[in-house]
């Protein structure tokens, strides 16, 4: 369940192979286990699942991020093919 690439990769990019490979909403919780399971994903800080779900909420009130909350403590990617 390791991501193909072999170099390093952000928390963001590897919460976004997550939840395409999800093909549904995660709790933050579970999306942070998951991209803590990655190999190359580094989080700076003592609560790495803290880290995660700070992200999602800070991309999720961008009006271009890339998550979007579906329900509390809940994301998926936003749709791009909406206006």
């Amino acid at each position: 369940m390791t991501s193909t690439t072999s170099k390093a990769m952000t928390a963001r990019q590897a919460a976004v192979e997550v939840l395409l490979e999800a093909g549904e909403p995660l709790k933050s919780g579970e999306i942070a286990r998951r991209v803590l399971e990655r190999e190359g994903v580094r989080l700076a800080g003592k609560t790495p699942a803290a880290t995660v779900a700070a992200m999602l909420a800070i991309e999720n009130k961008k009006p271009d991020g890339l998550f979007v909350r579906t329900a509390p403590s809940t994301y998926a990617l936003r749709d791009r093919s909406e206006p």
